[in-house]
């Protein structure tokens, strides 16, 4: 009984970073390993919770505005396309030079989020304007890396909705919680079929994110433009440094 509450508390923890900064999968997959999980069970646990804290969370943004965001439609088939195609990807590259890399990358994009204005609101598209192709492009490889790795993956989306759509945070946040929705339940359903969720552990940590999901989109929502930024700092460097410390271990 002990270890179930211990698992809703953890899985709180887990699922408002995720819908807040991104970073749910780095944070809770350790936690898992160390109670004894495989690396193949811990992440498809987490990735079962996760999905409790993103529909949540998509609940909470929904009831926040007055519309929901929008973001051009052909990112939905996009990203389950492109996370289904990570999954069958067999990289040649390690693991750690994976880790080395994506915390070299939010080492760059630490420093652009800090010259970046947060309190920046959502741009309003013109009538006629093209879709951002390099946006698309973007959105749609973080996808395919989603399905393959994902560390860091809500973190990066966040940042690349702000600088190639022109959303402000909240509203980044808003649509990174739906895309990983999608991204995320897809996966699941294949890890449901091959048998590699711990329901046992799974299900309570599945509550403990879907609440985590709604403190979350609150807190995104209600702090301050440079109290945001700086949770957003906080949360991309101590995922850096946790990705290094594992790539060194």
């Amino acid at each position: 009984m002990v270890m179930l509450c211990a698992m809703a508390l953890m899985g709180l923890v887990v699922g408002g970073v995720a819908v807040t900064v991104g970073g749910g999968v780095t944070i809770g997959v350790p936690l898992l390993l160390l109670m004894g999980h495989s690396a193949a069970a811990a992440i498809a646990t987490v990735k079962f919770a996760l999905v409790g804290s993103f529909f949540t969370g998509t609940l909470a943004h929904r009831r926040a505005v007055a519309a929901p965001v929008r973001i051009p439609w052909v990112l939905w088939p996009l990203a389950v396309a492109g996370s289904v195609m990570g999954s069958l990807i067999v990289t040649g590259v390690d693991d750690r030079v994976l880790r080395i890399i994506v915390a070299a990358m939010m080492a760059v994009v630490l420093w652009i989020t800090y010259r970046t204005d947060f309190s920046a609101r959502t741009a309003t598209p013109a009538p006629a304007a093209r879709l951002p192709l390099a946006g698309i492009a973007t959105v749609f490889a973080l996808c395919v890396y989603s399905g393959f790795f994902g560390a860091g993956f809500g973190t990066f989306l966040i940042f690349a909705l702000m600088h190639f759509f022109g959303l402000s945070f909240s509203d980044s946040a808003s649509v990174m919680t739906r895309l990983n929705l999608l991204v995320v339940g897809s996966s699941v359903t294949t890890f449901i079929t091959h048998g590699a969720v711990d329901f046992q552990w799974g299900i309570p940590l599945f509550i403990g994110c879907a609440l985590g999901g709604v403190m979350g989109a609150w807190v995104a929502r209600v702090l301050s433009p440079e109290r945001m930024k700086t949770v957003f700092l906080a949360g991309t460097m101590l995922v850096g440094v946790k990705l290094i410390w594992d790539a060194m271990a």
